[in-house]
């Protein structure tokens, strides 16, 4: 008999990811939860066999209504986070939900023993896991959680972060971190998938930091350019520098995020959090290469 997964956010990053991986494997049923079901993404997902749903995440009854059924839930949010954790802790979603995974990220507060307070985003989805754990134990004890890593494509976003292009021809790669931090680069869109089988083959309460390859700025530079037969460098700049022309709060934030990342690492040194060696799954993940060598470059030639 089939299980249904719902995901949360099915048009997103990662809820694309979700659902183009457990459509592939037999067994389960996708359920995608989106504001709007007629957008040309929610309707790409469902020509793909995706059974769409509207949901409001400030509306506890449509969630209700998605989550019917439901082995597995997949959230990826902070400020509606505890209307998702009410509804899937009702009774009714209880009876059959096996897994609740949780995309999250490090309680920078907690684990820099209150020297970073800025990292709202963090923040933000560490409380939700302090929420569900005091008002939710049902949902609690399903509850796995994924830590995601680092953006690929964090630089379309923030064409700052791109590859520059210098007046010799050459590139310039600009962060704010040391020439020997190993980064925690994700492919997001083709690997979240993975990571959150592997968590729901498992009992609960695992955490996963969802990693596809760690490398150093200058290694990633580097391959970065012999791929695309350029010249390219890193260089470690200052917050200032990197991030000037950005808001002061979002200025603010990126910066404490950044040096909490490279003081205390990525999950700050929580020994809760596994590596993907750990679960076995590194084989399946997709390297920096596969990605370099995928991704349009077209805009930043």
């Amino acid at each position: 008999m089939s299980k249904t997964i719902v995901i949360i956010g099915v048009t997103g990053i990662q809820g694309s990811s979700m659902a183009n991986t457990f459509l592939r494997l037999p067994g389960w049923k996708v359920r995608g939860v989106t504001r709007q079901p007629s957008s040309p993404a929610a309707q790409a997902h469902a020509a793909n066999g995706v059974d769409i749903v509207k949901g409001d995440l400030d509306d506890i009854q449509s969630l209700l209504s998605a989550f019917k059924d439901a082995a597995v839930i997949f959230s990826n949010t902070d400020f509606f986070g505890i209307n998702i954790a009410e509804a899937a802790a009702s009774p009714t979603t209880l009876k059959t939900l096996e897994r609740f995974v949780l995309s999250s990220l490090s309680d920078a507060r907690k684990w820099s023993h209150g020297k970073y307070t800025y990292t709202y985003h963090s923040d933000a989805k560490a409380e939700i896991i302090r929420t569900i754990q005091n008002r939710f134990p049902e949902l609690a004890a399903r509850m796995s959680t994924v830590q995601i890593g680092h953006y690929v494509r964090n630089w379309q976003s923030f064409p700052p972060m791109a590859p520059q292009k210098q007046p010799d021809g050459s590139f310039l790669m600009e962060r704010t971190f040391s020439m020997d931090y190993k980064m925690p680069f994700v492919v997001t869109y083709a690997d979240t998938g993975v990571f959150v089988k592997a968590l729901v083959d498992l009992p609960p309460g695992k955490n996963l930091l969802g990693v596809s390859e760690h490398m150093t700025w200058p290694e990633w530079t580097k391959l970065w350019g012999d791929i695309l037969g350029v010249k390219a460098t890193y260089k470690q700049v200052s917050e200032d520098a990197h991030f000037s022309g950005v808001p002061d709060p979002v200025k603010k934030e990126f910066s404490e995020t950044f040096a909490y990342i490279e003081e205390f690492g990525y999950t700050g040194g929580d020994p809760e959090v596994l590596t993907v060696e750990q679960f076995g799954i590194k084989s399946t993940l997709t390297s920096m290469e596969e990605y370099i060598k995928s991704e349009d470059w077209s805009s930043v030639l």
